[in-house]
Formats: structure tokens, C-alpha cells, sequence
């Protein structure tokens, strides 16, 4: 067989490839224009972020920490521990043997002249170990409180008349009583008298408070808020 004759064989040439596309002047401004916005934007909500939040309080401005009621007062000695206003100062003094005579008052003024009555602003004094069911000369119990405090007014006061708002009740379980009398002084002034007899066990604890008739209706709540938050125990 003879051989395949040789043929050039001829193809068109490959196209020329197409020249560069070229940019777009208008699609170019249309990017930097939506970077710019978008730019702008971001800052714009940056700042007013910055500027919102300064008046947003911190969370301590939401929820500031509570002002204190009173100041908590302990006496292990005594059995006793309370609540007084924080505005007011304190004393003790005693020991357990012979009783404690705690003060407690608005201001440091009354604690340094605590012999005599407030002429303005009010004190609470709280012994112990002073009185004992013995010294009184009936039967002391439950039953009996309201006459006790009548006996304390009468017996261990001086200028001391009337006796109002007698009431009887229990505190720490204990059987207690109070009543409201007048304290006039060489002055002729007079004051409230806030007396309150709690009887543990043998002794009777006496709770004193006074404070001039005018300022009876201010410091009465003040009164009641010591009373009523005091916790007594057998020491």
C-alpha cells in the first residue's frame, strides 16, 4: 500500500485575545461614593452611641446601695442588742455583775449632760440588773406588767405625773408594758417620758426614753423603732 500523501494542513489562525476591559470612571464613583456613605454612616453611629451613653446611668445609679435604716448596736453582757437612728450617738457603761446603763440619744450634747432632761432633741436610756421581782411589792408576771411600769413611774422617778397609752405586750417572748408620763424640771419645762418595763426571768429591764412635750410627736417613731427592733436573751 502506498502511503498517505503529506498535506499541509491549514488552520485559521487563533483569534487575538480581547483587549483589557477598561474601568468604568462612573462605577468607580459609585464605589467610593458607597464607601464614603458607608464611611459617614459608621461614624455617624459611633457618635451618637458616645453621646447616648452619657446619659445612660451606671448601674449603681440604677440601683444605688439602700441608706441604712438605723445602727446596730450589740451588748452580749447585757443580752441585749437593736437598731438606733444613724444620726444618733451611744454609751455604755457597767458590767454584768451590776447591771449596764446604756444611752443612746441625738446628740453627743445630751450624752454629756445625761443627768438631767433634753432641752431639745431626745435620749434612751436601757439598764439592767436595777430592779428585781423582788424589790416590787406585789406578785410580778404577765398578768401584772401594766401596774409594774405605774410602780417604776411612781417609785423611782421624781416630778413624774399621768400615765397615758398603757399598753402590754411581748418582746424577744418576753411580757412587757409601757406608758407615756410627764417629767417636769426645776425649769418648769416639761418633758414626755417614754417608760417601758420587760421582765427576764428575776430582773426588769427598764427602757427610758425623753424628750421635751413639744418634740414627743418627732422623736416617738424613734422611740418605737429602738423598742421594737431590740432582741433580748438570758446573758
Amino acid at each position: 500500500m502506498e502511503p498517505m500523501p503529506d498535506y499541509a494542513q491549514s488552520y485559521p489562525p487563533p483569534p487575538p485575545p480581547p483587549p483589557p476591559p477598561r474601568s468604568s470612571r462612573k462605577g468607580l464613583w459609585i464605589g467610593l461614593a458607597i464607601g464614603a456613605v458607608v464611611l459617614c454612616l459608621c461614624c455617624l453611629i459611633l457618635a451618637g452611641v458616645y453621646v447616648f451613653r452619657q446619659d445612660i446611668p451606671i448601674i449603681s445609679d440604677l440601683f444605688p446601695t439602700p441608706t441604712p435604716t438605723g445602727l446596730f448596736y450589740n451588748n452580749p453582757g447585757a443580752g441585749i442588742s437593736l437598731t438606733y437612728p444613724t444620726t444618733w450617738v451611744y454609751s455604755e457603761s457597767g458590767d454584768a455583775t451590776n447591771g449596764y446603763m446604756l444611752i443612746f440619744a441625738s446628740s453627743t450634747d445630751i450624752l454629756n449632760n445625761s443627768s438631767n432632761a433634753p432641752q431639745n432633741g431626745a435620749a434612751m436610756a436601757v439598764l439592767t440588773n436595777v430592779v428585781a421581782t423582788s424589790d416590787i411589792s406585789f406578785t410580778v408576771d404577765a398578768s401584772s406588767m401594766g401596774n409594774v411600769v405605774d410602780y417604776l413611774a411612781a417609785s423611782y422617778f421624781t416630778n413624774i405625773s399621768g400615765g397615758q397609752n398603757l399598753r402590754t405586750f411581748t418582746l424577744s417572748g418576753y411580757p412587757a408594758a409601757s406608758g407615756v408620763y410627764t417629767l417636769a424640771d426645776s425649769t418648769g419645762s416639761s418633758s414626755s417620758a417614754y417608760l417601758i418595763a420587760l421582765l427576764r426571768n428575776d430582773e426588769i429591764i427598764l427602757f427610758f426614753g425623753v424628750c421635751p412635750q413639744t418634740e414627743w410627736s418627732q422623736f416617738q417613731p424613734a422611740f418605737d423603732s429602738i423598742l421594737n427592733s431590740a432582741t433580748i436573751v438570758t446573758p
